[in-house]
C-alpha cells in the first residue's frame, strides 16, 4: 500500500503547526488552565523550582514537571496564554510522532500516516493538546514508555530501553505513580502472554533502573527533606486515596470512560461506517495486536474502578486505539465500497454544528457577551462552511481522494469546535478586565468565598490575593481545600486566608481593598462609607477606600 501523503515529514509538520495555531484561539478555561498556568508563572517569577505554589501556598497535589517546563518557556517568551499551552501542545505532537515512528516500523508508512492524522484529530487528544493540565503530558510519557519497552523486547536495542526509562521517569514527574504503574501493568502481563518472560530480567536492567532513580527521585527526596509531611500527603492522600476513595469530586458511573472514548472516535468511525472486519487485524503482527488489545482493556478497567473520573484521565488508552482504528481505516478504504454514510456523514455533522452556532447566537442575542460576538460568529461560520463546500466539490470532481477529503473534514470539525468554544465560553474572564486601571500598588486584592483562578494570571498579579472563607469548615474536595492544604507545608502563609471575622476587620480598618465576589454574594456593611461597585458578568468588584 502506498502512503496517502507523498511526504510524511510534511504531513507531521503540517499537523504540528495546525495544533499550535488551534491552541492560540481559545480563551483560558477555568479552573484548570488558570490554576496550572499561574502556578508556572509564579514559579518563573519567584525562582522557587522545588515547591509548586498556588497563590503563594504550596500546591503538592501533582509533581512539578509541567510547571518546570512551562516556567522555562515563560522565561523565554513571557507569561502568555499561548506559552502556557505549549507544553500540552508539544505533548500531543510528541505522542503523534511517537505513534508514527512505531507504526511505520511494525506496520507500514501508509498506516503510520493515518495514525498521525487520527491522533491529531481525535477529539479528546485534540482538546487536551490545547488545555493546560497534566493529563496529556503524563499520557504521552506513558505511551512512549510502553512503545520503547515493546521495541526493546522485539528488537533487543538497549538504547531504546534506556530511553524508555527516561520517559517513565518523566511520567512519574508529571503525575506520580501512574507514570510507573501503568507501563508495568501493560508490559509485564503482555510479556507473559507472548512467552517472552525470560526477557523480564533484561527489561529490568540495572542501568535503566538507575536512570529512572536519578531523574525521578531527587525531587521527592528534596521535598521530603524540606517537609516531613510530603510523602504521606503526596503518595497516600493524593495517589492511593484518590484511586479508591469516594470522598473526591467528579463522581461518574462505571461506563463513563467507555462513553468518552466512543465520542472521541465517533467522527473517524463515520468514515469507517462502523465496520469492524476481522480481516483488518491480519495486517497487524500478532505480538503487536495482543499488546494493543491488552493495553486498551487494562487501562479502561483500571481507570473505571475509581468513583472520581475526569475525561482527561483516560488519555493513556488513546495510543493503542488509534493504531487499531487506523488499521481498520486503511483496510476499509482498500477493500470496502464507499457508501453515502461515509461520504456525507461528516459534512452533515459539520453543517449541524454551523447551524447550531448561528441559531445559538440568534436566540441568545439578549446576552451582552453574545451580542459582541455575533458578527464574528456569523463571519467565521460562513468561512468554515465555505471551506466545507470546497472540500465536497473537490472530492466530487475527483481532485481529492476520499482519504484526503475525509481527513480534511476531520480537521475542519476540530477547527469548528475550537472556534465554537472561543465564542461561547462565558465562564472566561478575558473580556472583563477593563477595571485594571483601578489596581493600585498598596491595595489588597481579595477573593470573597470563591477563588477566581484565571484572574491572577490574566492580570499578571505580582502579590498573592487574600481569600475569604469559613476555613474551619473546609474539609471536602474543593478549590478552598487546595489552598487550605498548602498550610500543611507552609503555615506562615495563613495570613492570606481570612475568615469572615478577619475580613470584617479589614473592611473597617480604612485600608484600600479591591474585593472580587460572585454576583450578589456579598453585602458591604453600611458603616463602610467609601465603597464603589463595578458589576461584570462573572463577578462584582468592590473598591473600598480607593
Amino acid at each position: 500500500m502506498h502512503p496517502f501523503f507523498k511526504s510524511s515529514k510534511i504531513l507531521l509538520w503540517f499537523l504540528s503547526v495546525w495544533l499550535f495555531i488551534m491552541s492560540t484561539i481559545r480563551p483560558m478555561s477555568v479552573p484548570d488552565e488558570g490554576r496550572y498556568a499561574d502556578i508556572s508563572r509564579r514559579m518563573m517569577e519567584t525562582g522557587d523550582w522545588l515547591i509548586p505554589r498556588l497563590n503563594d501556598l504550596p500546591f503538592m497535589h501533582k509533581p512539578p514537571l509541567l510547571h518546570w517546563l512551562t516556567a522555562c518557556l515563560m522565561e523565554l517568551f513571557g507569561p502568555h496564554l499561548w506559552v502556557a499551552r505549549l507544553v500540552p501542545t508539544l505533548s500531543g505532537i510528541a505522542l503523534m510522532c511517537g505513534l508514527f515512528i512505531f507504526t511505520k516500523k511494525y506496520l507500514n508508512e501508509r498506516i503510520a500516516q493515518i495514525v498521525a492524522t487520527i491522533c491529531a484529530t481525535n477529539l479528546l487528544v485534540f482538546g487536551s493538546a490545547q488545555y493546560v493540565n497534566h493529563d496529556l503530558l503524563v499520557a504521552t510519557w506513558i505511551s512512549l514508555t510502553v512503545l520503547c519497552f515493546v521495541d526493546f523486547i522485539l528488537s533487543h536495542n538497549k538504547r531504546i530501553l534506556f530511553l524508555g526509562y527516561v520517559f517513565c521517569a518523566l511520567g512519574f514527574l508529571s503525575k506520580g505513580l501512574i507514570g510507573l504503574l501503568i507501563p508495568g501493568m501493560i508490559i509485564l502481563p503482555w510479556m507473559l502472554y507472548i512467552k517472552e518472560w525470560k526477557k523480564i530480567p533484561s527489561v529490568l536492567h540495572p542501568l535503566g533502573l538507575l536512570i529512572f532513580a536519578c531523574i525521578a527521585l531527587p525531587w521527592v527526596i528534596n521535598v521530603q527533606m524540606h517537609d516531613a509531611n510530603f510523602v504521606n500527603y503526596f503518595f497516600i492522600e493524593q495517589q492511593f486515596s484518590r484511586f479508591n476513595s469516594g470522598e473526591f469530586n467528579n463522581k461518574q458511573p462505571w461506563f463513563f470512560y467507555a462513553l468518552i472514548v466512543l465520542v472521541s472516535f465517533f467522527p473517524v468511525m463515520l468514515i469507517n461506517r462502523f465496520s469492524f472486519s476481522k480481516a483488518a487485524l491480519s495486517i497487524i503482527p500478532k505480538p503487536i495486536l495482543s499488546l494493543l488489545i491488552w493495553w486498551s482493556c487494562s487501562v479502561l478497567v483500571f481507570f473505571s474502578i475509581p468513583p472520581s473520573k475526569l475525561a482527561g484521565y483516560i488519555l493513556p488508552i488513546m495510543a493503542p486505539l488509534i493504531i487499531l482504528i487506523a488499521s481498520y481505516t486503511a483496510y476499509n478504504l482498500e477493500n470496502l465500497k464507499r457508501n453515502k454514510l461515509q461520504v456525507y456523514a461528516l459534512p452533515v455533522l459539520l453543517f449541524t454544528c454551523f447551524c447550531a452556532l448561528v441559531i445559538f447566537s440568534l436566540t441568545k442575542k439578549h446576552i451582552p457577551f453574545i451580542q459582541t460576538q455575533q458578527t464574528a460568529i456569523w463571519l467565521t461560520t460562513a468561512i468554515l462552511a465555505g471551506v466545507l463546500v470546497l472540500l465536497i466539490a473537490s472530492y466530487r470532481r475527483h481532485k481529492l481522494s476520499f482519504l484526503h477529503y475525509s481527513f480534511g473534514c476531520l480537521l475542519l470539525l476540530c477547527t469548528t469546535v475550537t472556534f465554537a468554544v472561543n465564542f461561547l465560553d462565558m465562564k472566561s474572564n478575558r473580556d472583563q478586565l477593563n477595571f485594571s486601571q483601578y489596581i493600585q500598588t498598596n491595595q489588597k486584592i481579595v477573593f470573597y468565598r470563591f477563588y477566581f483562578y484565571d484572574l491572577p494570571f490574566l492580570l499578571d498579579l505580582k502579590s498573592p490575593t487574600y481569600v475569604v472563607n469559613d476555613w474551619k469548615e473546609v474539609n471536602t474536595d474543593s478549590s478552598a481545600l487546595e489552598l487550605k492544604d498548602g498550610l500543611l507545608f507552609d503555615p506562615d502563609k495563613k495570613q492570606y486566608l481570612w475568615d469572615e471575622s478577619a475580613f470584617q476587620q479589614q473592611l473597617l480598618s480604612n485600608q484600600k481593598l479591591m474585593i472580587f465576589a460572585k454576583p450578589g454574594s456579598l453585602k458591604i456593611p453600611a458603616s463602610v462609607k467609601n465603597c464603589r461597585v463595578l458589576s461584570f458578568r462573572n463577578y462584582d468588584i468592590y473598591l473600598i477606600n480607593e
